[in-house]
């Protein structure tokens, strides 16, 4: 269970630097620092950013194993009167 809190602790961080990352390259964008042929790359860069952190984020599906479940109280009766039954008829 720590292993699991510490990896997702792990996928915080760097979820959190990409997103400032992309946060800074918007800036850089919006402030018109940026030569206009370099605003697509950049724009598609803090995009790449924001979808690793999703990526980095998203939580693993875990496939579970099904229990047998425990019949209700009824089966066991309807089991226990059938064997008596049987036992009835022989």
């Amino acid at each position: 269970m720590a292993k699991g809190r510490i990896r997702f602790m792990k996928a915080q961080n760097l979820a959190s630097i990409l997103i400032y990352m992309a946060v800074l390259f918007h800036l850089i964008v919006m402030s018109g620092w940026v030569l206009p042929q370099m605003l697509q790359p950049l724009q598609l860069a803090t995009l790449g950013l924001l979808l690793a952190a999703l990526f980095v984020l998203r939580k693993k599906k875990r496939k579970t194993k099904r229990r047998p479940r425990k019949p209700p109280a009824e089966v066991g009766q309807l089991l226990e009167r059938a064997e008596e039954g049987k036992e009835g008829s022989m």
